[in-house]
């Protein structure tokens, strides 16, 4: 028993923790508490900055040789500690990850099942819930003729006008309103026209398209428990590519049918396929966004899977994409 109890008190978590958000307070409260709740060590607490979004706290964090990540931020904190992990070798890159919720669309949490409004037991779950595989993307973008660095993408990348209403949205209501915000900005380019872009899956052939938005998705809920991605599970294989091709405004309302009341029969502005690697091309520089996250004047857009690539918390009951529904 001594024994026991020894190994327990040796079990450490760090927290990176985003401060800007108003309930950051709220989830430190909690984790610290978890911890001592469940016999761990006081978890490491590693505060990011708007110079220093996640990176560098995951890689001291592995460096302090911690047990278990949880990371309290939004969506963008979530996936640079994901790809710190996902670019890492040896053991160090089997360390899980757990989710505090405290953004403002919460994303990742949502397709994990965990509970955004509740970070007592987002606390417990992140300590203590079984890890499950995640896939990671990497997307790489052309701006100005040069490829920059590759970033990580957890939920989706999208291109198009899915990307320009994110970059259209009001910063002051996106901090009261979360992710209703995106709706109201949304709701303005829902009228705009498709636009041409050219699009290869894997090894296949360039296609010249038109679309109203092209999203590559790792997991398959939106927000309001929107399934728009019915075949993707966590650790999946291959992203599922959707292709919005409206033709006219009324057509919106089967997409939205599809995804609130989770209809099964295919919506004909919707076009769906699966790969490992896409790559879109632009018929002029526009931003696009990786989890919420805008990048300006892109040319090209290259988007690889790293299928598992780390373990991450998340209930049992979240391997189903009929169980990630949040109330």
């Amino acid at each position: 028993m001594d024994a026991l109890l020894a190994t327990m008190d040796s079990v450490r978590a760090a927290l990176i923790i985003n401060p800007s958000s108003r309930v950051a307070d709220t989830a430190l409260t909690e984790v610290t508490a978890a911890s001592e709740r469940h016999g761990w060590q006081s978890p490491l607490v590693l505060p990011t900055t708007v110079d220093q979004p996640g990176q560098r706290q995951a890689d001291q964090a592995l460096a302090a040789g911690v047990d278990r990540l949880v990371v309290a931020g939004g969506d963008g904190t979530v996936r640079r500690v994901a790809g710190v992990l996902a670019a890492t070798s040896g053991e160090a890159a089997m360390t899980p990850i757990g989710v505090m919720p405290i953004g403002s669309a919460n994303l990742v949490a949502r397709n994990l099942g965990l509970p955004p409004h509740r970070l007592d037991k987002a606390a417990d779950m992140a300590l203590l819930c079984q890890p499950q595989p995640l896939s990671v993307g990497w997307v790489r973008c052309l701006v100005d003729g040069s490829w920059l660095d590759e970033v990580p993408m957890l939920v989706m990348a999208g291109i198009g006008r899915d990307a320009q209403a994110i970059a259209n949205t009001r910063e002051s209501l996106k901090r009261w309103a979360g992710w209703l915000a995106y709706a109201e900005s949304g709701v303005h380019q829902a009228l705009r026209r498709s636009i041409p872009l050219t699009m290869s899956l894997d090894d296949g052939s360039a296609v010249d398209i038109e679309a109203w938005s092209v999203l590559i998705a790792a997991l398959p809920r939106l927000p309001m428990g929107i399934l728009a991605f019915p075949d993707l599970r966590l650790g999946d294989d291959a992203f599922q590519v959707m292709q919005v091709a409206l033709r006219h405004p009324l057509q919106w309302a089967a997409v939205a049918m599809k995804g609130l009341a989770h209809q099964q029969k295919p919506v004909e502005a919707l076009r769906y396929d699966r790969a490992q690697r896409v790559l879109v091309m632009l018929s002029e520089p526009s931003p696009i966004q990786v989890d919420g996250d805008l990048i300006s004047d892109v040319e090209q857009v290259s988007v690889r899977l790293q299928a598992g690539a780390v373990r991450v918390a998340s209930p049992v009951a979240a391997l189903t994409a009929d169980a990630n529904a949040q109330p």
